[in-house]
């Protein structure tokens, strides 16, 4: 059966950036599972995938525009500490989520100021040439049910990953 609309499919990958530096491997961290036609992954990786048949691999390199969006300067900002909860403790590295009425994003210390800390709002992989070697284990029918939920019943974290 081919990866088409209304499909779900079991797909294990590598992620590898510019430099061929390994980000992922879902031989470790789990399989990509999602129902396709749905945009739950990224759409040009979702496009890539379309027709292709459980044990076929495949490679597809996205530049920033169809991965994560390129790196937005505007996006790093300095957060005063003021405007920032009273008990958190800020270190370098640390990764805060912020957002109201059911929109969350994530921002990321860079470094602490005087007055609070550089935070930014990109994506991790924003801004970087992305490399995804993919192998299609399993393509099957969706069921009613999940048609209906727009998603796969067995869709783990992983599968949500792609296009967040």
């Amino acid at each position: 059966m081919k990866i088409r609309k209304n499909t779900v499919a079991t797909v294990h990958y590598r992620l590898k950036d510019e430099d061929g530096t390994l980000l992922d491997d879902s031989e470790q961290s789990g399989p990509m599972v999602y129902l396709h036609g749905y945009r739950h992954i990224l759409p040009a990786l979702e496009e890539a995938l379309e027709g292709l048949e459980a044990g076929t691999p495949h490679r597809v390199t996205l530049p920033p525009e169809e991965a994560y969006g390129p790196h937005k300067e505007n996006l790093v900002f300095e957060a005063n500490r003021e405007f920032l909860p009273d008990d958190l403790e800020l270190y370098e590295g640390q990764q805060l989520t912020s957002g109201s009425h059911g929109r969350r994003f994530t921002l990321k210390v860079l470094r602490l100021t005087e007055n609070g800390a550089i935070l930014d709002g990109n994506h991790p992989l924003a801004g970087r040439r992305l490399t995804f070697e993919l192998d299609v284990r399993e393509v099957r029918p969706a069921t009613k049910e999940e048609v209906r939920a727009q998603h796969a019943r067995d869709a783990t974290a992983k599968g949500q990953h792609a296009d967040s």
